[in-house]
């Protein structure tokens, strides 16, 4: 069994994203979770701007991926189904429902949205 990855907790960030991007490039970084009660400049996808206010949660998991760019493009499809099933488990009657390529939605609303 591998060891817990570190969480790294900002009470507000510019965004998780940006943040594992610079310790991307840094290099010589460890897995880990970034994780802040606010961005001031989250994005979505194709840089849209992401309204990121208190009260949610903002995360990006920082990570080798041994299997590459090719496995890595999997993984918001895979975590889009995780957050699905999750939401199912919990609620099981809600309308739970996936918009490609990266959304989480209910009852018609985004909760969630996956980025690599």
């Amino acid at each position: 069994m591998s060891e817990a990855w570190p969480v790294h907790r900002f009470e507000t960030i510019d965004s998780t994203n940006s943040e594992a991007r610079r310790r991307a490039k840094a290099g010589g970084f460890a897995d880990c979770w970034i994780v802040a009660a606010e961005q001031t400049a989250g994005r979505g996808r194709l840089q849209r701007h992401w309204v990121s206010p208190k009260g949610n949660l903002f995360a990006t998991a920082l990570f080798h991926e041994p299997g590459g760019v090719q496995v890595a493009a999997r993984l918001p499809f895979a975590a889009s189904l995780a957050v699905s099933d999750t939401i199912l488990h919990f609620a099981p009657g809600a309308d739970a429902r996936l918009k490609w390529p990266n959304d989480v939605r209910v009852d018609g609303g985004k909760v969630s949205g996956i980025l690599i």
